[in-house]
């Protein structure tokens, strides 16, 4: 596939995935999913992710299923590779490359400053950055405003994704990561009511 039609089968899922009950790991960083303790780290990755996104068209690791996006977000130094046929700077590729990279060697361990001192940052005034008018010049007309967001076709939403895929029952613990079972004595026994669930008991 692509990195045109690469685009197109992103914008299209996004919508779709927005609406879904899984959402999409496209910018979570592999610590995150690994559970063995992450930091403020893996906000750098997911930084990385989007400019790749801005640059290219596309995220990097993005699939047509959640599954297929964790697969390679977990496999990165064999997914992360750039279109030939979008040219980007070598200046831009490499800060991507820094940022999505092992969290041990991820730009940013010695601070912010090591981010903006980079080669891609050069010429920033990071003194005045704040005072500079947008690039786009954007007019909010009412609180509830919406006119500076792209329309969605409803069709577009209603669609389902298809599943490709094979099943892979191994690899399925991750979508319930970051939940916690908790059995509460009461509410699941078989059988006669708790005594202090009785009435005039609570």
């Amino acid at each position: 596939m692509n990195s045109k039609r690469k685009a197109e089968t992103w914008k299209k899922n996004r919508r779709q995935l927005a609406y879904s009950t899984v959402g999409t790991p496209d910018y979570i960083a592999p610590e995150v999913f690994m559970q063995t303790g992450y930091n403020k780290l893996c906000d750098w990755w997911s930084l990385g992710v989007i400019m790749y996104e801005m640059l290219i068209g596309y995220p990097p690791f993005c699939s047509e299923t959640p599954q297929e996006t964790y697969r390679k977000v977990m496999n990165w130094k064999e997914t992360l590779v750039f279109p030939p046929e979008v040219p980007i700077s070598e200046k831009a590729k490499d800060l991507i490359l820094r940022f999505c990279i092992d969290s041990e060697n991820r730009i940013g361990n010695s601070g912010i400053e090591e981010i903006k001192d980079h080669p891609f940052f050069e010429g920033v005034d990071w003194g005045h950055i704040r005072e500079r008018p947008a690039a786009i010049p954007i007019e909010i007309k009412s609180i509830d405003d919406t006119s500076n967001f792209d329309e969605f076709p409803e069709s577009d939403i209603l669609q389902p994704v298809p599943n490709t895929t094979e099943p892979d029952y191994k690899s399925k613990d991750w979508v319930f990561l970051n939940y916690t079972y908790k059995r509460f004595e009461g509410l699941t026994q078989r059988g006669s009511i708790p005594s202090y669930m009785k009435a005039g008991k609570l």
